[in-house]
């Protein structure tokens, strides 16, 4: 039985570093200044510099717009070395693993993270209970996402429509790039299945981003 929980808290995988330090890293490496990383992530200022100083935690959309804007892969923010991946590889994900990180959003365990360059990033996120009298956080990244309720009840909230409610086995299909959340609306938290399908970034004219946006 030692052994067992001893093998479950090993499958786990904390990053080492947090995304504040990986991020600063980055930057003082290529010598660039937080507003040439805005410049070119479309990341605001302030923002930056609450997660090098590790005050906020970004958000999924935001942790993709840093990878595609620095030139690096999403799994580096995850504090992992992953070979790029190439036809015939697998990655293979047991129960209960996974890397973990955490938004305002949710608890997110990231599936396959030891594969980088991937077309779909699959996630199982526990979603915490919904705020009474407080707006919920919304997140956007390019690309498609679909989202599969594993337990619990969520209320997903998409932008331009009235929020949803999605019972175990509900799933939805949207675009990410529109602001989207979720909370759980139930007597406890909620678990979901998330598969983000990368898009190509384009930073034109993009507006720039504040991590942790809330909604109604």
């Amino acid at each position: 039985m030692a052994g067992t929980d001893k093998s479950k808290k090993a499958s786990l995988r904390l990053a080492q570093r947090s995304v504040g330090e990986i991020l600063s890293g980055i930057r003082r490496e290529n010598r660039w200044t937080l507003a040439q990383v805005s410049e070119r992530t479309g990341v605001s200022i302030s923002t930056l510099s609450k997660i090098e100083n590790n005050i906020s935690a970004p958000t999924y959309g935001v942790l993709t717009r840093l990878a595609a804007g620095l030139g690096v892969d999403f799994v580096e923010f995850l504090d992992m070395q992953a070979p790029v991946f190439a036809p015939g590889m697998r990655a293979v994900t047991r129960a209960g693993a996974g890397s973990a990180y955490e938004t305002p959003i949710g608890r997110y365990l990231a599936m396959a993270s030891e594969l980088a360059a991937k077309t779909m990033q699959p996630m199982v996120v526990t979603v915490p209970l919904k705020r009474k009298r407080a707006p919920q956080f919304r997140s956007s990244h390019s690309g498609e996402e679909f989202l599969f309720v594993i337990e619990g009840t969520v209320e997903f909230y998409l932008e331009p429509y009235a929020p949803l409610l999605l019972n175990p086995g509900d799933s939805v299909y949207f675009d990410g790039s529109s602001k989207h959340g979720f909370a759980s609306c139930g007597e406890s938290e909620a678990r979901i299945l998330c598969v983000c399908l990368m898009g190509k970034s384009d930073m034109d004219g993009r507006v720039l981003v504040h991590d942790e946006e809330a909604g109604d």
